[in-house]
């Protein structure tokens, strides 16, 4: 088990008469090698649950264990931050050095990794986030998408198997949200990396393995997209919209025009629609 959340609840002290729970009794489980989107509105707690992942913040009550090692193990902390690669929401808050390549040794140098070694981690991270040739450049004049793929680079030289993107995406125009998503797609498709994209986009989830969906420290739903999108009006009532072309797809049914089951995205559905007329 990557990934075990057991009865977990995070609270904060908004003064000292008043506590918050940000997190509420949560327990989760997440099988490696698996892609999970994790989605709610603002102030949902999915970014509270994301620091819980590697020892940013812990637990309340209950326990949080990677790979069988509790958050709360303070000899085990390192290990699991070793394991969980976080990249957030500002990808020019990571940024360490001016030169691509030395930003993405800076995680390895502080391990104490070889140089050898090192070197052969820069060149694997930047070719898997497919900016190996901008390695001599300077991050600070580029785009969000590359900035954001140097940013996922520098956590992969530290070999995580859990990568967790903490909205990541939500400074990027569409083709920076694409590049982002390409790439984590394909890590956890070609190296097996546990993948959990928290995010408030319904549509970035269409292609994940489990769809965790949150509100008010609770997740309230936890199946495969295609099930969860069903909960139309449901999801409505937390804030959230499934992807476009889902809800077209549920408007022409509720019309008697059938275009058949399972998640429907904007291409095929272009083509479902040209068969039926």
């Amino acid at each position: 088990m990557a990934v075990l959340l057991d009865r977990v609840t995070y609270s904060y002290n908004v003064s000292d008469a008043y506590r918050v729970d940000a997190i509420k009794d949560i327990s989760l489980h997440i099988e490696e090698g698996t892609f999970v989107a994790l989605v709610g509105h603002n102030g949902s707690g999915k970014s509270t649950l994301a620091k819980l992942l590697n020892g940013l913040l812990l637990p309340t009550s209950g326990d949080v264990k990677i790979f069988g090692n509790s958050t709360l193990d303070p000899d085990k902390i390192y290990d699991i931050r070793k394991s969980v690669g976080m990249v957030f929401q500002n990808p020019d808050n990571q940024m360490i050095a001016s030169i691509v390549e030395d930003d993405i040794a800076f995680g390895p140098e502080n391990l104490g990794i070889e140089r050898q070694e090192i070197i052969r981690r820069v060149e694997w991270a930047l070719s898997k986030v497919g900016m190996l040739e901008y390695r001599k450049r300077t991050p600070f004049k580029m785009s969000g998408g590359q900035k954001q793929r140097l940013a996922i680079a520098g956590v992969l030289a530290i070999l995580p198997k859990i990568l967790v993107l903490d909205e990541s995406t939500a400074m990027l125009d569409p083709k920076g949200r694409s590049e982002v998503l390409k790439v984590a797609h394909e890590l956890n498709r070609q190296e097996g990396i546990t993948v959990i994209h928290i995010t408030h986009f319904m549509d970035e989830a269409l292609n994940a393995d489990r769809l965790v969906v949150m509100d008010s420290g609770k997740i309230v739903f936890d199946d495969e997209p295609e099930e969860v999108f069903k909960h139309y009006e449901e999801l409505k009532a937390v804030k959230l919209a499934v992807p476009w072309e889902t809800q077209l797809a549920i408007s022409l049914k509720r019309a008697g025009i059938d275009i058949g089951e399972g998640i429907v995205k904007d291409e095929e559905l272009t083509d479902r629609l040209c068969r039926l007329l």
